[in-house]
């Protein structure tokens, strides 16, 4: 009976030791998992400097990500974002609903770059995604998007280069900061901000067509 006792005890050591190592490398975990499947997804290198999961509140706050363009776009920075922290409705994520009680967005940079034959980055990773979608079989299609409730958007520098027609090369910085956006549902509820952006930093490459 004693060395029951003994080896029970033991066991529960190993159950405990490997719950504090699994709680200290969660956040490397994840990183290195969302990387991966970014990575996957885009077929662009992708650098997150710091993923952090709330233990207590549904809460996930991303520092440093970086997504580059690949080859055939010049290899620059595509996407630079200092900071993501998302708060989270963590009974809806239960029911395959996301929910986002509040998201701070801090956008660096965005560079959006047209090759020769007049394509995008942004057309390039939107196609990639399709194909990766359509041959799993599955995804985030199976996942309801709800809403934010609050977006609050820091907006830095934007560029767009062009290879095709190096007359349309812009470049501006927005320099808006906390910009509060409620109820957000789709992407159109970003529409009034990202026109009052072109209008006032007289960026004429964020038409209608390129954001589609």
């Amino acid at each position: 009976m004693k060395k029951l006792f003994k080896w029970v005890f033991r066991l529960v050591l190993v159950l405990v030791l490997l719950i504090v190592l699994l709680l200290l490398f969660l956040d490397p975990i994840a990183k290195a998992v969302a990387e991966r499947r970014i990575r996957d997804q885009t077929g662009l290198p992708v650098k997150i400097g710091k993923l952090t999961i709330g233990l207590r509140r549904p809460t996930l706050s991303i520092e440093n990500f970086k997504l580059g363009n690949s080859l055939d776009f010049g290899g620059s920075t595509f996407i630079d974002i200092p900071l993501i922290r998302v708060q989270y409705d963590l009974p809806a994520l239960r029911s395959r609903r996301i929910h986002l009680n509040s998201v701070l967005f801090n956008l660096a940079e965005l560079h959006i770059v047209q090759n020769k034959e007049g394509k995008t980055n942004l057309q390039a990773v939107q196609e990639r995604a399709k194909e990766k979608s359509s041959s799993s079989g599955s995804g985030i299609g199976a996942v309801e998007f709800e809403g934010i409730d609050t977006l609050i958007l820091t907006v830095g520098r934007l560029k767009f280069t062009s290879a095709k027609n190096a007359a349309r090369n812009e470049e501006g910085y927005v320099g808006y900061k906390n910009e509060s956006v409620k109820n957000v549902h789709s992407f159109k509820d970003l529409e009034p901000l990202i026109t009052r952006i072109r209008l006032e930093k007289k960026l004429q490459f964020l038409s209608d067509d390129l954001l589609k």
